[in-house]
C-alpha cells in the first residue's frame, strides 16, 4: 500500500472512531437525561401520593366525626377527588414489574363508596352505625398506607432509597450500601398491609384565610402619606429616624409602604398606616424563654402598635421561634378571620415575625344575630363517638367568602383524640370539622 493511501486510511479511521466516541457520548448524554428526568418524574409522584394518602385519612378520620348530611357530602366529595389524585399517583410510579391490586383495590373502594354516602346524604338517608364501622375499617387501612409511603419518601429525601431494581445477589449486596432500599421492596410492603382489605377508607384553625373582598377596614380609613408612614414605622419599632430606609411600596388589595429597619422588613398600610408585617433578617439563636413568655411579649407588641381585643389562640415553636395566633374576640365571640401572627425569638423574646393581613382585609364590627340554637343542643346533635368537653362561640370563614357564626364544640374521641366541631348557631348544621395535634412545640390542626 502506497504511503499516501495509509496516511488516507489512518486519517478515516480516526475520523470514523472521532464520530463513534462522539455518538456513544450524546447517546450515553442523552440516556442519562432521560433516566434523570424518569427519576424526578418519581420523585414527585411519590410527594404527590404522600400528600394524597394524608389527605384522605384526615377526611375519612372527619368523616367519622361528622353527623349532618351536608358535612358528610363536603367530605365525601372530597375523598372521591383525593383517592382519583392518589390513582394517578401510584400509577405514574409503577414500573410494571409490581401488581399494586390490593392498594389499587383499596383506593377505588374508597371513592366509590363515599361516592355512594355522597348520594345518601344528598337523598337525605342519614348515617348510620355500619357506615361508621365501615369508615373507620377505611381509615385503618389509609392510615397504614400513609405511614409506609411516608416512609418512602423519607427514605428518598436521605439518600437512602432508589427507585431502581436492586441486585439480589450476594456479591452485590456486599458492594452496596446495607441501608438502600428500592421502591419494589417497598411497594411488596405496602402490598403486604393490604392483604386483608375487605370487598367494599400549626397554624390553628382557620389560619391563612384572606378572603377575596374589599376590606371595609382599609376602605373607611384615611390615606397616610409617604412620610407618615415613615413615622410609624419609627414609633412601631421604636426606631430612630436614621434607622428606617424606604424600600419601595406594594400595590394591590392591600396597598403599602415598605421600610427596612434595623435589619427587619416591614410594610405600612397606605390606608389606615397599620403595621401590616415584619420579617427579620436573622435567624434565633439558642431558647431561654418559655412559650409563655413568648405568648405575653407577642400581646404586648400587638398592643403598642395598636392592635387591640385580641385573644391567643394557638401557638407552635419551630427553629427557635414561637409563632402565635391571635384572633379578635366581640361579643365573646372568636373571630377567626381577623387573624394576626406574631413569631418571638426565644433566645431574647425580640419580634422577628408579623402577619396582620388577615385582620386588615376581614377586620369588621360584626352585626352578631341572636343564638336560635343553644350550646347544650349543639352539643347534643354532635356524632354519638364524641364527647364535648367546652362549648365557645367562633366566627368562622366559609368557603365562599362568607362568615358564619357557630358554637366551637371541642369534643374527645373514644381513643382520645380532640376534635373540633362547629355548629351554627341559627339552624345548628354542622359547618366544620378540625382535628386537633398536640406537641410538645405547640398545637396544630387538620
Amino acid at each position: 500500500m502506497k504511503r499516501r493511501s495509509k496516511i488516507r486510511l489512518a486519517a478515516f479511521a480516526a475520523a470514523l472512531f472521532t464520530v463513534m466516541l462522539a455518538w456513544a457520548v450524546t447517546a450515553t448524554v442523552k440516556a442519562g437525561r432521560y433516566s434523570r428526568t424518569l427519576k424526578l418524574n418519581d420523585q414527585q409522584a411519590l410527594t404527590q401520593l404522600c400528600e394524597y394518602f394524608d389527605n384522605i385519612e384526615v377526611s375519612l378520620m372527619k368523616s367519622m366525626y361528622a353527623n349532618s348530611d351536608s358535612m358528610l357530602s363536603v367530605l365525601s366529595s372530597d375523598l372521591q377527588k383525593q383517592a382519583t389524585g392518589a390513582k394517578t399517583s401510584l400509577a405514574a410510579l409503577s414500573s410494571g414489574e409490581t401488581a399494586l391490586l390490593n392498594t389499587y383495590k383499596f383506593l377505588s373502594q374508597v371513592g366509590e363508596y363515599t361516592a355512594s354516602l355522597n348520594k345518601k346524604a344528598a337523598a337525605g338517608g342519614g348515617f348510620t352505625a355500619e357506615d361508621r364501622q365501615t369508615l373507620e375499617t377505611l381509615l385503618g387501612y389509609a392510615a397504614a398506607l400513609a405511614s409506609r409511603f411516608s416512609y418512602m419518601a423519607d427514605l428518598m429525601n436521605s439518600n437512602y432509597f432508589t427507585f431502581d431494581k436492586l441486585d439480589k445477589t450476594v456479591a452485590a449486596v456486599e458492594k452496596s450500601s446495607e441501608s438502600m432500599v428500592s421502591f419494589m421492596d417497598s411497594v411488596s410492603d405496602a402490598e403486604g398491609a393490604m392483604t386483608d382489605f375487605p370487598t367494599l377508607i400549626y397554624d390553628g384553625p382557620f389560619s391563612d384565610n384572606i378572603l377575596s373582598k374589599e376590606s371595609e377596614l382599609l376602605k373607611a380609613a384615611e390615606t397616610v402619606s409617604p412620610a407618615q408612614a415613615k413615622k410609624k414605622a419609627m414609633a412601631y419599632m421604636s426606631a430612630q429616624e436614621e434607622d428606617v430606609l424606604e424600600d419601595g411600596e406594594t400595590d394591590g388589595r392591600l396597598a403599602a409602604y415598605n421600610f427596612r429597619v434595623n435589619g427587619k422588613a416591614i410594610a405600612v398600610s397606605k390606608n389606615g398606616g397599620y403595621l401590616v408585617y415584619v420579617l427579620a433578617d436573622a435567624r434565633a439563636g439558642a431558647a431561654k424563654l418559655t412559650d409563655t413568655d413568648a405568648i405575653e411579649n407577642a400581646a404586648a407588641f400587638l398592643y403598642n402598635v395598636g392592635y387591640r381585643g385580641l385573644m391567643s389562640t394557638y401557638y407552635a415553636v419551630n427553629d427557635g421561634v414561637c409563632t402565635v395566633n391571635f384572633a379578635y374576640v366581640q361579643d365573646g365571640y372568636t373571630c377567626y378571620p381577623d387573624l394576626i401572627k406574631v413569631g418571638v425569638s426565644l433566645s431574647d423574646g425580640g419580634i422577628v415575625s408579623l402577619d396582620a393581613s388577615d385582620y386588615l382585609m376581614n377586620h369588621v364590627e360584626r352585626e352578631i344575630p341572636d343564638v336560635a340554637v343553644s350550646a347544650e343542643e349543639a352539643a347534643a346533635a354532635v356524632a354519638e363517638t364524641l364527647t364535648v368537653r367546652r362549648a365557645t362561640l367562633a366566627v368562622i370563614p366559609t368557603d365562599g367568602g362568607g362568615e358564619q357564626f357557630a358554637h366551637e364544640l371541642l369534643c374527645e374521641t373514644e381513643n382520645g383524640q380532640d376534635v373540633l366541631v362547629y355548629k351554627d348557631t341559627t339552624t345548628g348544621k354542622e359547618d366544620d370539622i378540625l382535628i386537633l395535634l398536640y406537641s410538645d412545640r405547640g398545637v396544630l390542626t387538620k
